[in-house]
């Protein structure tokens, strides 16, 4: 007899059949699809690590492919530390990848200890951003830290929020950092929520290079 808790395998043809319907209905779903591509707006968020290299990864998968990339940074800059990301896209650059980073901030407010100044240096990275956006050949532009310059109100959400609504059919603009406004997550075609379990920071370890930066 057999247990109906343990139940005896499919035999392989069934197993086949079975896939082979699972392949034809994907292979249905995909062409289905077909036709649909239009320029995505993704966010990334939350407190866990992650962020900004899953935005990279996008640029990465971009460049691989020879489409036209743009990464602007809305808090880190040039002074404060050696940003693997930005070395590592200005020596791709460098070597003839299609890919611009301008690095627009003008660090932690803690660091700064300047409103007015970070205000003004924020307001000129959006307006490089939407000229970015606007480029009938950048295919991918990316917005890092952009969530923080809208917490720390170095800039207004009104803007943004309709800047990127109007990107164009062509353009994949991609949003990263802690405290995204519920505005953006509404209007996103993809949000990622980075949840932190453990961090070694809270152990004592210190921020690294090559793992945070």
């Amino acid at each position: 007899m057999t247990n109906p808790q343990n139940p005896s395998p499919q035999n392989p043809s069934e197993e086949q059949a079975r896939l082979q319907k699972i392949k034809a209905a994907k292979d249905q779903s995909r062409a289905n699809r077909e036709g649909n591509e239009k320029g995505l707006y993704l966010l990334f968020t939350g407190l866990g690590k992650g962020k900004t290299s899953g935005a990279m990864n996008l640029v990465y998968r971009h460049l691989a492919h020879d489409m036209r990339v743009a990464v602007v940074q809305f808090i880190k800059n040039e002074s404060a530390f050696p940003d693997g990301d930005r070395i590592m896209l200005e020596k791709l650059k460098s070597h003839g990848f299609p890919v611009s980073i301008d690095t627009l901030g003008g660090g932690f407010t803690w660091e700064t200890q300047d409103p007015d100044r970070d205000k003004h240096m924020a307001e000129q990275a959006w307006q490089t951003a939407t000229q970015l956006i606007a480029d009938p050949d950048i295919s991918l532009v990316v917005l890092d830290e952009l969530h923080i310059a809208l917490k720390k109100a170095r800039l207004d959400l009104a803007p943004v929020l309709s800047g990127i609504q109007a990107r164009p059919a062509h353009c994949h603009v991609a949003s990263t950092g802690r405290y995204a406004p519920q505005e953006l997550i509404d209007v996103a075609d993809l949000v990622t929520e980075m949840t932190r379990i453990k961090h070694p920071i809270s152990a004592g370890v210190p921020a690294q290079i090559g793992i945070e930066y």
